[in-house]
């Protein structure tokens, strides 16, 4: 029996590029942002290394961050229930699709971390005066961000943003989330897909 057309099918190159495009204009008006107030991205990416060590501790800490999101957000699945992903159209289905894959996840784990708990987290911190409340608050805008994808995911991207935003303040940098974000989305495309 044919596949019934979808527009969608072998254009997951112009739905990668057009998504790499929107999140490298996001950062690009974060920094225009931060500039404007007289920071530059190195006060948005925070404490960056300065011996090897520090690098091995970011590593260290991005795959503990990654084992706590799989643990926590299986534990979110048994507990709304699963459901089917609207988001499967843009999974990759071979090896040059995975490679866009990639590129897309590397794009959006770096953009991401720096709009979200980069620039919003501080942003929110500075208005209200409370770190925990900042990372609360960017999490939910994370999430809001999410919701087309239905309320489950939702949930779970929130608690997602919870956990980044968590290490991002902890460390005071972005660096071990933004490593686990791109791990993470790279995984879940690849292997998910």
């Amino acid at each position: 029996m044919a596949q019934p057309f979808s527009p969608i099918r072998g254009h997951r190159f112009l739905i990668y590029g057009a998504l790499i495009t929107m999140e490298l204009l996001r950062v690009w008006y974060v920094i225009a942002g931060a500039r404007a107030n007289g920071n530059g991205l190195m006060n948005i990416i925070g404490r960056c290394w300065s011996t090897w060590r520090d690098g091995t501790r970011d590593f260290l800490l991005a795959i503990g961050t990654i084992v706590l999101v799989v643990v926590t957000t299986r534990a979110l699945v048994f507990l709304l229930g699963s459901w089917s992903p609207d988001t499967a159209f843009m999974l990759p289905t071979n090896f040059a699709e995975s490679t866009g894959w990639i590129v897309l996840s590397i794009t959006g784990g770096i953009c991401e971390e720096v709009a979200y708990r980069g620039y919003l987290q501080r942003q929110l911190w500075a208005f209200t005066g409370s770190l925990p409340v900042a990372v609360c608050l960017q999490a939910v805008a994370f999430g809001a961000v999410h919701l087309y994808q239905g309320w489950k995911p939702v949930v779970v991207i929130v608690v997602i943003g919870f956990v980044l935003g968590s290490v991002a303040a902890w460390r005071r940098s972005i660096i071990p989330g933004t490593i686990a974000h791109c791990i993470m989305d790279i995984l879940g495309g690849v292997i998910g897909g």
